[in-house]
């Protein structure tokens, strides 16, 4: 009889495992010329519905790039997502005109095509839409994905590298779900976690070994703290932008949104067990998103799943595999943080208006103005930015086009596993303060900026952001001036090379945030002009398009 009960009970166990839904590895492309797609599609999230959700290639998420530093690589993204967006490379040190910020617009049909050399050290990065006001809902609905670059440092440490099986992206998605299981374009009240595009609690099979997983909060709110079930220590090796000087052991790890992390869990002798990765919600400090919120006025902001542990994901420990890795390395790299000797100082702070409220935010007293840039920075110099919070909330505080070093958190030197390159850190609440080192060391551009903001993206959309621009000595900024003659001549424009306006026979001038502000049908022999004199001052795209409907140019003018 007992053995009876023991096969039933095994085989009720197996059947659980296999019920489970398996967690999908994003597919992986290689090589120096990449083509995305966003676009819409349907999901099956929860079991017979079918859910609505935009992606990149595919209905949610998007492929994985690989990326090889120091190679030259192109990408085309074709905007078929029946909305204006963009794509921004996070982390990816590039120039302004590449950084996919809501300076550059992808209307619906076009085709933007960045190119430019892979700068940076091996980590983990990715990629989501920036347009301003719109980065939330596009977020939410999927659009995300990651590019993991390699280079020569890492190539050289035995690590675990082959993708999908010992070297696995995970992407942690706090989201809103209504009662007809669609995704609600919202953050306030998210009632769900979805890994990798399924939900939460379901199943990853990892060999017996060393395994790597590259861990990404692709959250628009809250925060997560990651663990085992049986606090199994892992070691995390790498943060935004690179390794860190050695790993860093330990049984909780905190990441904000746009943080990624990479550790390192050693499975070896494990084969046949199931760990349970798991949020600790309970853990995270007062006044992170998705831990206890500050209680002011009755109104805590406080989530359904707020302040509570729950499973993410069952680890089902499998055979290892060939060649498999079985040693941690004791060092990694040697990370040398920018010389403060000299440095300009800078401050931001962080504010409510009023001063308690949890969605009203400002920086250094301001909200983001597409037409307005906060400060330049000069090329070749050091800065060290003092970053205050006075908010009740944490706040992760990104910047765009670098990677900086963290100098202090509320005045202590930062933990082990923040001493890598970072471009997001969590600025803490009730007057918490970070010090950062930043070197802005090329890209000057006298007039595309880079970006600075909150990456709580309903923060962000209601204009927690800035933006700056580098410049050097040489640079100049071009702006047009109406004329009586000509508002705004097509051989004023700089035009890229080999454009020839014989073919174009339309013109549209759009505002930074997509919308048709002007068209004029015109075949171009002779030239042609749009009068844009009772236009507000500042940015515009003008499009170019053949008889065809293809565009054959895209040009970026100020309008003084």
């Amino acid at each position: 009889m007992k053995k009876i009960t023991g096969f039933l009970l095994v085989a009720f166990l197996a059947a659980r495992i296999n019920a489970q839904t398996q967690i999908p590895i994003p597919p992986l492309v290689e090589g120096t010329n990449f083509n995305l797609i966003p676009q819409t599609g349907l999901a099956e999230i929860y079991p017979g519905v079918q859910t609505h959700t935009m992606g990149y290639n595919g209905a949610i998420l998007g492929p994985t790039l690989l990326l090889e530093k120091g190679e030259t690589v192109a990408i085309n993204v074709h905007n078929q997502l029946g909305d204006t967006t963009t794509t921004h490379w996070h982390g990816l040190h590039v120039s302004p005109s590449n950084d996919g910020s809501p300076h550059t617009p992808i209307m619906e049909g076009d085709t933007w095509a960045p190119v430019f050399e892979v700068m940076d050290n091996a980590a983990t990065y990715w990629y989501h839409p920036h347009l301003h006001g719109k980065t939330l809902s596009q977020v939410v609905k999927g659009m995300a994905g990651f590019i993991i670059v390699r280079d020569a440092v890492e190539s050289a440490l035995v690590l675990p590298r082959t993708y999908g099986v010992d070297d696995v992206p995970l992407v942690f998605q706090w989201k809103t779900f209504n009662a007809s299981k669609q995704i609600v374009e919202t953050d306030e009240q998210d009632n769900e976690v979805l890994v990798n595009g399924v939900l939460r609690g379901s199943a990853l099979n990892l060999p017996a070994q060393v395994v790597r997983l590259r861990l990404l909060n692709g959250s628009s709110h809250r925060y997560f703290d990651f663990g085992f079930a049986n606090s199994l220590a892992f070691k995390q090796i790498a943060g935004d932008g690179g390794l860190l000087d050695a790993p860093v052991s330990m049984t909780k790890l905190i990441l904000g949104p746009g943080e990624r992390a990479e550790i390192l869990v050693d499975l070896t002798g494990k084969e046949g067990q199931t760990l349970t990765f798991r949020q600790f919600g309970s853990q995270l400090p007062q006044g992170y998103p998705g831990g206890m919120m500050m209680m002011m006025g009755g109104n805590n902001m406080m989530g359904p799943l707020d302040d509570t542990d729950f499973d993410l994901m069952s680890i089902h420990v499998t055979a290892p595999t060939a060649n498999a890795v079985t040693a941690i390395p004791s060092t990694l790299v040697a990370n040398t943080p920018y010389s403060q000797a000299g440095a300009i100082p800078r401050s931001f702070g962080m504010t409510a208006q009023p001063m308690m409220s949890m969605t009203n935010f400002f920086i250094n007293g301001l909200k983001f103005d597409m037409e307005t840039i906060n400060f330049e920075a000069e090329l070749g110099k050091t800065e060290v930015w003092t970053l205050t919070n006075s908010t009740m909330m944490a706040h992760p505080f990104h910047v765009h086009g670098l990677s900086f070093y963290v100098i202090s958190v509320n005045g202590a030197a930062p933990p082990l596993n923040l001493k890598g390159r970072k471009d997001v850190v969590t600025v803490p609440p009730m007057q918490g303060q970070v010090k950062i080192v930043v070197r802005f060391e090329d890209f000057a551009d006298p007039e595309m900026p880079y970006m600075y903001h909150c990456h709580i993206l309903s923060h962000e959309d209601t204009g927690m952001m800035g933006q700056f621009l580098v410049t050097s000595s040489s640079s100049s900024t071009t702006e047009l001036e109406p004329s009586s003659t000509c508002p705004i001549c097509i051989d004023d424009l700089p035009l890229p090379k080999g454009i020839e306006l014989s073919k174009v026979v339309r013109i549209e001038v759009f505002n930074l945030g997509g919308r048709l502000m002007r068209a004029l049908e015109a075949e171009l022999v002779n030239g042609a002009s749009i009068d844009v004199s009772d236009l507000p001052t500042g940015g515009y795209m003008m499009k170019m398009s053949d008889a065809t409907g293809k565009t054959v140019a895209v040009q970026r003018f100020f309008k003084n």
